[in-house]
């Protein structure tokens, strides 16, 4: 009787632990399991939006020259100072370099001397041409004159014809080498190549100037201003939505108060290797001597995209580790869409990717909603 009792208590105990064993398991389970949460969706936009941008720039003048003698001489006279306005044609500044003017003379002596040899060679040759032309007349006459004498004329003749031409290249060369150091004359005068404003002056009467002096900086630079370059490097981004026609706004530190407007000019069409920018130029019209060249402006440029794009709230793309995505409703099954960002417009953020107009995505996506985890769209 005694056995059989304690039999009776082992079975019960053992039903006991496989009962519990069994929901301690059941209950594993359930917690293993993915929730199905409940999450607020929004659907992808088709957008082609304009936005401003800011960026620095530079403005520049439209035209900048440092002025240099290419002729090696001493300065005789300056004639302009820092800031003075010019005309284009007038004399800047005159040098001295006799040296020069004695080439000058020796060449137009040359010249002179070239030329008196060719009328000598041509006179020489017009004696021996009639020469040549009697003695064929007078050989009609049988025996009048020895065939030898006849090849003399011609041969003389000839060689007349040859030295013509050799004294008219001759005279040619010196001429041409008179230009050249004409021309050399020319250069002791310093003149403007355009209008402009002379922004920096670094001789004086009396210094010697040309190639290796004045260590190396330019006799004067010259600046036309009346009409700025606002230069604006475009970063890659943004290269291929710049309109043709634009305009942009833009401020400078001098006149924080005020803002001005500039028409695109003029741009590279490539990309600087060294910041991947694309160079575009906007003309601004400075008659009035508002701006100055070398200030540094905020400007405000316009960009849109020539295609429709996409775009998502910011909370629905997700950065992690992993990938950037953002989560698609497929069934009522969450999906991680692969995506790149772009634009960023207020609360929106425009994306390139595995996704299409007017398809529901989750509107606050994050790493906790799995791919492939069972959802449900919350109702408002």
């Amino acid at each position: 009787m005694k056995s059989y009792r304690t039999l009776l208590a082992s079975l019960v105990a053992g039903a006991a632990i496989t009962a519990c064993s069994t929901e301690a398991s059941e209950e594993k389970k359930k917690s293993t399991a993915p929730e199905t949460q409940q999450v607020e969706v929004v659907e992808v936009q088709e957008m082609r939006p304009e936005k401003n941008i800011v960026l620095p720039g530079e403005l520049k003048p439209w035209n900048r020259v440092s002025l240099y003698a290419k002729v090696k001489g001493f300065v005789r006279a300056v004639q302009v100072d820092r800031g003075s306005w010019v005309r284009k044609g007038q004399v800047l500044a005159q040098l001295d370099a006799p040296e020069v003017l004695s080439e000058v003379s020796q060449a137009q002596a040359h010249v002179q001397a070239q030329e008196a040899v060719l009328i000598e060679q041509a006179a020489r040759f017009r004696a021996s041409k009639q020469t040549y032309q009697r003695l064929l007349q007078t050989n009609k006459v049988e025996g009048a004159v020895s065939p030898h004498e006849l090849e003399q004329a011609q041969a003389k003749m000839l060689a007349d014809s040859a030295m013509v031409s050799v004294a008219k290249g001759n005279v040619q060369a010196s001429r041409s080498m008179y230009q050249t150091k004409t021309e050399l004359r020319h250069y002791l005068t310093i003149t403007a190549p355009f209008d402009g404003v002379i922004t920096e002056r670094n001789i004086s009467a009396g210094a010697l100037v040309g190639a290796g002096e004045s260590n190396g900086k330019p006799l004067f630079v010259l600046e036309d201003s009346r009409t700025l370059r606002l230069t604006v490097a475009i970063p890659e981004s943004y290269a291929n939505q710049l309109p043709d026609k634009s305009s942009v706004s833009f401020t400078v530190n001098a006149i924080p108060e005020q803002t001005f407007n500039a028409k695109l000019a003029r741009s590279a069409q490539s990309l600087v290797e060294a910041n991947r920018s694309m160079m575009a130029e906007f003309d601004f019209n400075n008659q009035r001597n508002l701006l100055k060249s070398g200030m540094y402006a905020e400007v405000k440029l316009p960009v849109e995209r020539t295609m429709s794009t996409l775009f998502v709230p910011k909370t629905s793309v997700v950065s992690s580790t992993e990938k950037t995505f953002v989560i698609r409703v497929n069934d009522n099954k969450a999906e991680w869409v692969p995506v790149e960002k772009g634009n960023v417009l207020d609360s929106l953020v425009e994306v390139f990717g595995g996704i299409h107009s007017k398809e529901t995505i989750v509107r606050k996506a994050s790493e906790e909603i799995r791919d492939g985890q069972s959802i449900k769209i919350s109702k408002k």
